[in-house]
């Protein structure tokens, strides 16, 4: 179910209902190419500095096979008609997944607009309505721009990531909705 959040500065009308909207909804699979030009915009905002040269050039095709794997998961925001970020998270009715924010990305050239919070609200509506009552997700150490962003909006760090050193947890309480 598309979710439209209505007037936000900086942005055209990208719903026709709802001048000034992100529209995020599921994103289609003729959409290929526009989600991987954005996701790779994104990511590598996130990660030039912080990983490996060898993984910075495998993040094309890194992206490639997100899209085959992951597709049916992604929910992208549509700002002025364009995909301007997307979120993904673990698969419903996973043990420990669930309720794990497992990708939000916004597009560097569209950041700072209220993207990401749209992103981050629509992600753990979608991970409350499973009955969660909080939400985790893991980020590069030393990304202080997304920590920063994250605690911005709630989350809390919770300690390293105990499957790999370079991360470390974030956490946020929900209020189920079932």
């Amino acid at each position: 179910m598309p979710i439209v959040v209505p007037g936000l500065p900086g942005l055209s009308a990208s719903h026709p209902a709802n001048p000034g909207s992100i529209l995020i909804r599921p994103v289609h699979p003729s959409e290929r190419g526009a989600f991987i030009g954005m996701a790779l915009r994104s990511w590598r905002d996130a990660y030039l500095g912080l990983l490996p040269q060898a993984d910075i050039d495998d993040a094309p095709a890194m992206m490639a096979r997100a899209w085959d794997k992951r597709q049916a998961a992604f929910r992208v925001a549509v700002a002025d008609g364009v995909i301007a970020g997307f979120y993904s998270l673990g698969e419903a009715g996973h043990p420990t997944d669930a309720n794990y924010l497992w990708h939000l990305y916004v597009d560097p050239m569209l950041q700072r607009r209220g993207i990401g919070r749209a992103l981050n609200a629509a992600a753990l509506d979608e991970v409350a309505s499973r009955g969660a009552t909080a939400a985790w997700l893991d980020v590069h150490a030393a990304n202080g721009k997304a920590r920063a962003f994250y605690r911005a909006l709630g989350w809390r760090d919770a300690g390293p990531d105990p499957d790999d050193p370079d991360l470390v947890r974030m956490d946020i309480a929900l209020e189920p909705k079932q």
